[in-house]
């Protein structure tokens, strides 16, 4: 069995105790959010450990507010499934503007009840209503998020949880429904230090029934143990039957160097960008590590989208470490 990396972010005492989150009846109990003194903005892309046995924290792959083939948003859940009282989320939105990474915000705190639930439509706005992000980032910014549980009564990983849905109206008309793709919040267990892996499908050149489909792969620096920027190599394997090329490498290999610390970058239409032939309609892709010191971790994810409505599937890449994953 894989083991729960216990990674977390620092957590920071606040001056002056904060009052009791209970309610005061039924329809009085709402999630708070808890301001801190501290500048808004991007901080450091540097993420720390938090020592104690009540806290863990999950990461949200994707989490962004971008103009497109459609105007995507990110919802996001934030949930304490416990009974207990007081229970506070930190979370911080690591992200991208223009393609340039901007570092992580300083950490936001969120006040849950017990058996509470904290939803946003949209998170990236959320944050710029909170004064965490400017208007730059809250119009077109691309990211990540870390959320930190505190004060939980166990660290299994089922107390506090985080769920995504980043969406689009379908042809641009809410009236008309939308298409997504959804998420859990990763609590580490697929971290790699070695080697990511996952299929990819490029259909756009013979549709079939299941339609024209092409892939975007993403990659994350999850930074578990502090070891700053790392640099990846994206390679991929003909797995379509009847190929000559069945089983070789396909296409060019695709670098990521210098991913910074809750650095997300995604690769859109990644069989074109990579130059794979139109002949080859699936491959096993593998993310792996290169040329970077001391022990840095990974995650990724497969975002495969019908060519003519946009609409996703998400599959996170798997972690085919011999050493064991999320350490």
């Amino acid at each position: 069995m894989k083991r729960l990396s216990t990674w977390i972010l620092a957590s920071l005492v606040l001056a002056l105790a904060a009052p009791p989150l209970l309610a005061e009846g039924g329809s009085g109990k709402r999630t708070r959010v808890l301001h801190r003194a501290s500048p808004a903005g991007p901080g450091a892309p540097r993420l720390e450990r938090k020592a104690t046995a009540v806290a863990y924290s999950a990461q949200v792959n994707i989490v962004t507010r971008v103009q497109g083939t459609s105007f995507f948003r990110t919802a996001i859940d934030i949930t304490n499934n416990t009974e207990v009282d007081g229970v506070v989320a930190l979370i911080q939105y690591c992200f991208s503007l223009g393609g340039a990474f901007q570092g992580c915000t300083e950490p936001l705190e969120i006040g849950l009840l017990s058996l509470d639930n904290f939803h946003t439509d949209d998170m990236v706005q959320f944050l710029g209503a909170e004064g965490v992000i400017d208007q730059d980032a809250q119009n077109s910014s691309f990211g990540t998020m870390l959320v930190t549980f505190d004060n939980l009564p166990s660290a299994d990983g089922w107390e506090g949880t985080v769920t995504a849905r980043t969406y689009s109206a379908y042809q641009d008309n809410p009236a008309l429904g939308t298409v997504a793709i959804a998420y859990p919040g990763s609590l580490f267990f697929e971290s790699a230090n070695v080697t990511l892996v996952g299929t990819i499908r490029d259909t756009t050149t013979a549709p079939t029934d299941a339609g024209a489909l092409r892939t975007n792969l993403g990659v994350t620096n999850t930074d578990l143990n502090g070891g700053g920027a790392v640099n990846v190599d994206i390679s991929f394997y003909d797995v379509t039957p009847g190929t000559a090329t069945n089983g070789t490498r396909v296409g060019n290999i695709l670098a990521m160097d210098g991913l910074q610390p809750g650095e997300v970058r995604q690769i859109n239409n990644v069989f074109v960008v990579a130059q794979i032939p139109d002949n080859v309609l699936s491959c096993i892709a593998f993310v792996d590590v290169v040329e970077t010191p001391g022990f840095p971790t990974i995650e990724g994810y497969i975002n495969i989208l019908s060519n003519g409505t946009n609409d996703g599937a998400y599959f996170e890449m798997k972690c085919t470490d011999t050493d064991f994953c999320g350490n």
